[in-house]
């Protein structure tokens, strides 16, 4: 096979790729297994030029991968929605000085609709969705995972274990959990710098909260 006939054939395999995979995840995992793919390749070079007879091989998954990892939040979900009440009501219930810029909004809309917001008591940054809000673990998990793929934001060294409990029913994540301690406050106010920097660090974190 030439090589223009090949670079032809792994363009429409790409672009297959990128129009149909629009889940993040799954792009990212996709992008890894083709970039792993191809340095593997690339050592077994001899063996995919005379057996395969496609000595750019490498390359082509290599550029699949490099391509996908690189595109892997262009379909990430946009919210399109009004605001949450609080934010349009003459008395929304949000503390002096609090942020109301569009980021804090859909910030805002967002843990309505994963954890819920109380209607009668003050929001603020200093608010926490594990001790204020009463956020348990699996409410935990479906936000972090909702706010990585709204805000392009990366986890980092976020430990879920530092601040929520595991089920009470799974004694393997107990035991993943075990030693972590009492649990710390995860504030509103981490969120929201987290998602203004796009990654999370726990002590920067913690310590502007």
């Amino acid at each position: 096979m030439n090589f223009y006939l090949q670079l032809m054939c792994f363009l429409g395999f790409y672009l297959v790729l990128h129009y149909q995979i629009t889940d993040c995840t799954l792009r990212k995992r996709l992008a890894i297994t083709f970039l792993a793919t191809g340095l593997i390749f690339t050592f077994l070079l001899p063996y995919v030029a005379v057996i395969l007879r496609m000595p750019f091989l490498p390359v082509f998954l290599f550029l699949i991968g490099l391509a996908l990892f690189i595109t892997r939040n262009k379909f990430r979900l946009k919210r399109d929605r009004p605001p949450h009440p609080l934010l349009r009501a003459p008395t929304m219930n949000l503390a002096p000085n609090f942020p109301e810029d569009p980021v804090m909004q859909q910030l805002l809309q967002l843990l309505h609709e994963e954890i819920g917001l109380p209607k009668h008591k003050t929001i603020r940054l200093q608010t926490s969705l594990n001790f204020d809000l009463g956020c348990d673990g699996s409410e935990a998990k479906q936000l972090m995972e909702a706010l990585e793929q709204e805000f392009a934001l990366d986890l980092g060294d976020y430990d879920t274990y530092r601040y929520f409990n595991p089920p009470v029913f799974d004694v393997f994540l107990k035991r993943r959990a075990k030693g972590r301690g009492e649990k710390v406050p995860l504030t509103i106010g981490m969120l929201y710098l987290a998602i203004k920097t796009h990654s999370w660090d726990t002590q920067t974190l913690e310590n502007l909260s």
